[in-house]
Order: C-alpha cells, then sequence, then structure tokens
C-alpha cells in the first residue's frame, strides 16, 4: 500500500549525509525493484550515483538505525544497485532558460563537477578549468581501479556534460583573479588538495622517497614507479591504505606504519580489512625517524591525551628505536591545499577561509570548496561542499538558489514488515585473493536483484515512524548506560543536578529515536518512557 505523506522527521542516516540523499526512500524503492525510481531518488541530491555507489565513504551507515538490531543496512552498495540497474531509466533533467551569466569553476573533481552541474541547470554558462589529461580530479586520479574503475567515473561525468557544462583539460588556472578579468562573473576554487604534507625527518627528500597521491596519479594513469621488492608506507588513512594496496599489486612485501591504534585509523574498516587480507602488514603505534638507502628507522609510540582532533596524542618512547628494510617509503600523512588566488584569505595548510554557507571568499566573485576549504575529505563530503556552492553562486548571479531539478517522487511507502532483529546483512561479493593481486580488476561485485531487494527489506523506515522520548530526571542516577547503547545519539547528559545530585541524562535528539526500546532494558532506574507514535 502506497499512502500520500508529508515528511515528519529526517531518518538518522540521511540527517548524517553531507548531501542530504534521502536514504530510506530509495532503499523501499528498491525493496519494490524500482530500480529506476530509486535511482532518481539519489540524483535529487547528488549527481555521482555511480562513483558513491562504488567508493562513497558512507557516514549515513554509520547512523542506520538498524545498527540497533543487529548491523547497519549497506547503503553504499544498494546506491551502486540503484545506479547500475535503474540508468536506463533515467532521465537528464531539462536546464532553466539562459541566465546569461558566466561561471568558471577551478578543478574537476566531485566539488567543481557538482556546482558545474547544478549551475547548469539554473541556465548558467559554466566552464570547468581541469591541470590534469582528464576530468575527474582525486576520483579518477586518487583512488585505485580495483575500486572505482574510470568508466564508472566517465558515465557520471558523460551526464554532467550533457547538462552543458564545459570541462577544459589540461589547462592549469594560475589566477581566479584573472578568470573574472576575462569576463567569469563568479569563480569556484575547487582545486582539491594536492600538496603531500611532509614529515620533517632526515632523508625524506631522497629519491626513494614518494609522495602517496602522486604515486597512486601515476599508477592510475599507466606510469607505475619501479618499487622494489619491499615498500613501507608511511599513514593511516585512505590515501595510505589504497598505497598499500597498490604495492601489493605490483608485487612488493609491504608493511605500513601508523603511529596510533586501528581504533584511531581514519581509514575505513572495509579498506583496513581488505589490506590486510591482500597480505599489508601494519605496525602500530609505529613512526619513522629516520630514512636510509635500504632502511627505515622506526620507533615505538605510547598514546597520551588527546590532542586537538579528540584522538590521544602519540608519544614516542625513549630508546625504542629500531629498522626495518625498505626499497621505497611512500608517505601519505595528508596534503594541503594548493589555491591559486592571490587575494583570498587563507588559514592552516593552506585552506581558504570563506564565509559560512555561502562558502564565498574575502575577494569578491571568488568561492572555494571541497578540500580547498576543509582540507582532505571524503567524496560525498565534496559533494555536499559543490551543492553549498552552487546555491551561493547562484543567488550571486541573481538566481533563486533552489537547485534541485528532480522533484521525485510524492508518494512514500508505508513501513514494510522489516526483517525480524537479527537477520544478517548481506555480504559483498569479492573476487578470489589470486585475482585481486594479479592486477586491478574490481574486488567488490555487485549484489544480484533478489539480494538487493533482500538487503533493502532490513530497512526499518526511520523517516516514518516516530517516538516520544521522556527521562524522569528525578529518577535518573546517571549511569550513563542509555547513551552507551544507542549509537544514534538520543541521549544526552543534562547540565543540570537533580536532588539526588545527579546530571540526569536528557533526551536531546528525540527525533532520532527508533524504538528499539534498547535503553529501557538497560536502565536500572526505569526512568524512560518511550513512545510510538507513527507517522500518519
Amino acid at each position: 500500500m502506497v499512502i500520500g505523506m508529508n515528511r515528519a522527521k529526517t531518518a538518522p542516516c540521511q540527517e548524517a549525509c553531507p548531501a542530504g540523499v534521502d536514504v530510506p526512500r530509495y532503499i523501499r524503492h528498491i525493496q519494490h525493484g524500482r530500480f529506476g525510481e530509486a535511482l532518481a531518488v539519489v540524483r535529487e541530491r547528488i549527481p555521482f550515483p555511480l562513483v558513491c555507489g562504488y567508493a562513497c565513504f558512507h557516514p549515513c551507515e554509520a547512523k542506520c538505525g538498524r545498527k540497533q538490531f543487529d548491523a547497519p543496512v549497506a547503503i553504499r552498495m544498494l546506491k551502486r544497485v540503484a545506479a547500475e540497474r535503474g540508468r536506463d531509466e533515467r532521465a537528464a533533467p531539462v536546464p532553466l532558460a539562459a541566465s546569461g551569466k558566466k561561471a568558471a569553476i577551478i578543478g574537476s573533481g566531485p566539488c567543481g563537477l557538482t556546482a558545474a552541474w547544478y549551475l547548469a541547470l539554473q541556465g548558467h554558462d559554466v566552464t570547468v578549468f581541469e591541470a590534469l589529461g582528464q576530468s575527474g580530479g582525486m576520483l579518477r586520479f586518487g583512488i585505485p581501479a580495483y575500486r572505482l574503475p574510470d568508466d564508472v567515473v566517465d558515465e557520471d561525468i558523460r551526464l554532467i556534460e550533457q547538462a552543458g557544462v564545459k570541462i577544459r583539460t589540461g589547462t592549469r588556472v594560475e589566477s581566479a583573479e584573472a578568470l573574472l578579468d576575462q569576463g567569469f562573473e563568479a569563480v569556484l576554487i575547487a582545486s582539491g588538495a594536492w600538496r603531500a604534507a611532509k614529515m620533517g625527518i632526515p632523508g625524506e627528500e631522497t629519491a626513494q622517497v614518494l609522495d602517496g597521491l602522486e604515486f597512486l596519479r601515476k599508477v592510475n594513469a599507466g606510469a607505475a614507479p619501479k618499487l622494489g621488492d619491499r615498500v613501507v608506507v608511511v599513514g593511516g588513512g585512505n590515501t595510505a591504505i589504497d598505497a598499500a594496496r597498490v604495492s601489493r599489486r605490483l608485487g612488493a612485501e609491504v608493511v605500513q606504519l601508523y603511529r596510533r591504534t586501528q581504533a584511531e585509523m581514519p581509514a575505513s574498516a572495509e579498506e583496513i580489512a581488505d589490506a590486510l587480507a591482500e597480505g599489508v602488514t601494519i605496525e602500530y603505534l609505529r613512526a619513522p625517524v629516520r630514512i636510509d638507502p635500504g632502511a627505515v628507522t622506526c620507533i615505538r609510540m605510547a598514546l597520551g591525551p588527546a590532542d586537538a582532533s579528540g584522538r590521544p596524542r602519540p608519544v614516542a618512547v625513549t630508546g625504542s628505536e629500531y629498522s626495518i628494510p625498505a626499497d621505497t617509503v611512500i608517505v601519505a600523512i595528508g596534503q594541503e591545499a594548493d589555491v591559486p588566488a592571490a587575494s583570498v584569505a587563507r588559514e592552516g595548510r593552506g585552506t581558504v577561509v570563506v564565509h559560512g554557507e555561502t562558502l564565498a571568499t574575502s575577494t569578491r566573485g571568488i568561492f572555494a570548496g571541497g578540500d580547498a576549504v576543509a582540507g582532505p575529505a571524503s567524496i560525498i563530503d565534496a559533494i555536499g561542499q559543490g551543492r553549498r556552492a552552487s546555491i551561493a553562486i547562484d543567488r550571486f548571479l541573481g538566481g533563486s538558489g533552489a537547485i534541485d531539478r528532480y522533484p521525485g517522487d510524492a508518494m512514500r511507502s508505508e513501513p514494510a514488515q522489516e526483517m525480524p532483529r537479527g537477520t544478517a546483512r548481506n555480504p559483498f561479493r569479492t573476487i578470489p585473493l589470486r585475482q585481486r593481486l594479479a592486477g586491478f580488476d574490481l574486488v567488490e561485485q555487485a549484489y544480484d536483484t533478489a539480494t538487493a531487494k533482500h538487503e533493502a527489506a532490513r530497512c526499518v523506515s526511520c523517516d516514518l515512524r516516530e517516538f516520544d522520548v521522556e527521562v524522569n530526571p528525578a529518577a535518573c542516577k546517571d549511569c550513563g548506560y542509555c547513551q552507551e547503547v544507542c549509537a544514534l545519539d538520543v541521549f544526552a547528559r543534562s547540565d543540570q543536578f537533580n536532588a539526588g545530585g545527579y546530571l540526569p541524562a536528557v533526551a536531546a535528539r528525540a527525533q532520532s529515536c527508533i524504538g528499539c526500546l534498547r535503553c529501557l532494558y538497560v536502565c536500572p532506574d526505569f526512568a524512560i518512557t518511550i513512545t510510538d507514535r507513527q507517522v500518519q
């Protein structure tokens, strides 16, 4: 049964998505085999459904309500299924009438192309300038083909070009200000963060030391450098993991050094698991202190108090140095922005200072987004920044800022009878390990139709369920159990003491409750009341 509904709440998964993709709605379409409709819902908010289906960091899954029962729904994989099976049913949106305004985008990564797509649909004349020989930025040159093949990137970019976006590759922009002088009314700096951060240790400038992103760029361009038999990778992010896995495919034995523990490692858990399965050795609480020909001297680390990132600060253990052999050292400890604009204000690591939601720089007509503002981040973060930039630039050029061109379906499915609690997440199929290490074949295989429908049925339709959550402040003794068992951040601690001298829990985010009742089961004070109030 399908009923018309007004949106009463935003599901935690959608709230966690930087682009605001309506996850529950497209998953309900998949459950019923409506892949074209599912793809249309995804395209309401992003122009990269295929790319995100293959390589998104999926922060949505971290807030999936199903986690309260067993494991999150495979949201990213279901997006890939929608993009692949619904592609023949898609219809390109029609741009608005020509505005007569010209906008320039510096950089053809996910932020720049997202902004270009929406601005073109608003009727503006948009030109994207890309320094490299092909468009896509980090999508093409920073992510290996075993995770994100070029043809996937090409397909999403083709639709962006069909909207009227002009992409000029092999064209480096040295000055954003000069583009304003050339007749562009607005310029978006989305040039990314390609300049490698340095470790500041002896031997770092020798020929055996490679920058992680530059290494991946060369490999993706078909010009892989010779590594030798033993490679040491330094860093704990996805770039470091990708460099390690690529090195294994090029025949090297790989040791990866990370100065904290796996719990603090910024790389995704899936990528870490794949790296270990492929034979990468990860040494935690280790850092290099010197690089010599054929060897790296390391030091053991211990975790100290939290630093500015909120993670424990790694502290060197005096006298714990040791040496490991290395023909090549690949460093991937972070990147810095390289911004082609002399007049805009900057801050740490070269990132651009922008004004709040508008992403306007200190120079009128110049905007900035993506890694150029936030530093290295995920694909979906960059897409979210591109959306914000396009809204601001459209308004700057005299438009309404109403950028969404896919209205989606007005009808909303009733909550289905979801799979029982304890229903396992459907595993992904992968190619055999021997085939992985023999080349760059795509590792992860998509769900078939039946599996996709089954996985979609695990969704608990958080957006169509509402619960009133109350905590009796007089009864609560601040044990914190409710916060421990709730992955959706419903509960917080009050800043007011109760009569018993406790800081009681409060339902700070009751709108995120999905009615799992785990908090009731663990509350020793019987202080929590939850009332089901299904959206009608």
